[in-house]
């Protein structure tokens, strides 16, 4: 029994002798193609931070389209071309060893984006991704991908070209970009740094941490079940229009009304120039995280206003769309808000809730008009158990707002006042709302009302 055992195994063996013999080159690629994980290494990338990689690259990505496989880059520093398209398409796991694994952008020329995703079932896992300054947009998810995971990344360094006559003179600065009709992005224990714009564009200096928006001039819906969690976002500029994360839905203009169903929960974000997180899309909850306002009296305009001093922080949550609820968030730091969460302006939002966030300004700031939560043109809101502490108003309501709830906030204000219902612009009311319940310490003033166009009620109705 042994030996015919031993005489089958030996039989399968020259077989295989006589294939590869046989089929030499074609029969190993047969075989390897179908392992789960192919090496770029093998496909010609040297990974010496000096060879071009590009084309290696480019042929193991190619090698694995629609087989669903993983693309492995073991440590090293792999130069790409960023003009080149390099493109991760569908059923494509990209994986490295971590921060020893790098793909960076050369200098030759500058670049629109180092890399892009495009199609559904991608992932891209424990890989540096370095723009090097040479590239607009570092990681690009094309229109109408789904179901891409980006985790354990860091994407670091874009800007702008300083050849006026390149395209990517002025445009948007990004760390990552995601286009309409998408849908299941996640962004998970990613880090995204230094994006930093050098020229206007429309007169301002635009970067963006993470950017989800629309193709110009598409008609492409806003990213749906998109969540970024457990990240860090920092060193975004400058103060011009620096943000974080910017959620856009263009299709708002148009008043065409979808909800994105998305989350922001458990980031870090520093060192944002403007705002950490501003919303201009619908259905969605930021919840969990913790915004740091770095500057204190430092932080400068560097467009058409250059030289001229900007708030420490414009907002850390800006909202401009509806359904959204901002809760536990923290917000803290040396320096000061502008507001710390502002809702809207021109345009009117509905359905928002601010719920049991912690802001806490900076007593050293020198700058005026600050308020915790901030409310402009609104409708249908709930504003509770949030603990404001330090600015010049805890709450302001300075432009129409309706069908409201203040209440169970605890308010801290030394030099400042609490609840403020009065507006400085024509024609503006506050109906219907209650504010009841606030715990309020203030200097100035604990709740003012303008007689004269509001209805709020200081009492909770009888039961």
């Amino acid at each position: 029994m042994i030996f015919k055992i031993q005489r089958k195994y030996m039989l399968y063996f020259f077989l295989l002798i006589i294939l590869l013999s046989a089929g030499g080159y074609a029969c190993y690629k047969y075989y390897y193609l179908n392992s789960q994980t192919i090496n770029v290494r093998d496909f010609g990338a040297k990974g010496d931070g000096i060879q071009d990689d590009t084309g290696a690259i480019q042929k193991a990505l190619a090698a694995v389209t629609s087989i669903r496989r993983t693309v492995y880059f073991p440590s090293g520093t792999y130069i790409i071309d960023p003009n080149k398209n390099v493109t991760v398409h569908s059923n494509t796991q990209l994986i490295g060893d971590g921060a020893g694994s790098i793909v960076k952008a050369n200098h030759a020329p500058f670049g629109w984006s180092l890399l892009y995703l495009s199609g559904k079932n991608i992932t891209v896992n424990k890989i540096n991704l370095d723009g090097n300054h040479a590239v607009n947009r570092v990681l690009v998810v094309k229109p109408g991908s789904s179901y891409v995971q980006i985790s354990n990344v860091l994407v670091a360094n874009a800007s702008q070209s300083n050849d006026s006559s390149n395209d990517s003179y002025s445009t948007v600065v990004a760390g990552i970009i995601v286009y309409g009709n998408t849908d299941s992005i996640r962004i998970d224990h990613t880090e995204v740094r230094n994006m930093v714009a050098l020229h206007p564009l429309d007169g301002s200096l635009i970067a963006r941490g993470i950017y989800i928006t629309s193709t110009p001039g598409s008609v492409e819906k806003a990213s749906a079940n998109l969540t970024i969690t457990n990240s860090k976002i920092h060193d975004i500029g400058p103060a011009d229009d620096g943000d974080g994360i910017y959620y856009e839905d263009p299709g708002l203009d148009n008043n065409i009304v979808q909800n994105t169903n998305s989350t922001i929960t458990n980031n870090t974000f520093y060192n944002c120039a403007k705002r950490a997180i501003k919303l201009y899309a619908n259905g969605i909850v930021v919840t969990g995280n913790h915004i740091i306002n770095d500057y204190l009296n430092n932080n400068y305009y560097q467009g058409k206003d250059k030289g001229k001093l900007a708030p420490d922080m414009y907002a850390a949550i800006s909202i401009y769309g509806n359904n959204i609820k901002a809760s536990n968030n923290t917000i803290d730091g040396k320096g000061s808000f502008y507001s710390a969460i502002e809702i809207s302006s021109s345009k009117t939002v509905k359905s928002i809730e601010v719920s049991a966030n912690k802001v806490t300004m900076g007593p050293q700031s020198n700058q005026k008009g600050t308020a915790g939560i901030r409310m402009g043109n609104i409708e249908d809101f709930t504003i509770t158990s949030n603990t404001l502490e330090n600015g010049e108003r805890g709450i302001w309501s300075w432009q129409n707002a309706s069908r409201g709830t203040v209440s169970d906030n605890q308010i801290l204000m030394p030099n400042g006042g609490g609840i403020d219902f009065t507006t400085y612009v024509e024609n503006q009311k506050q109906l219907n709302i209650l504010c009841v319940d606030n715990t309020i310490q203030a200097k100035a003033f604990t709740i003012q009302i303008d007689k004269n166009n509001s209805t709020i009620q200081l009492e909770r109705p009888a039961t």
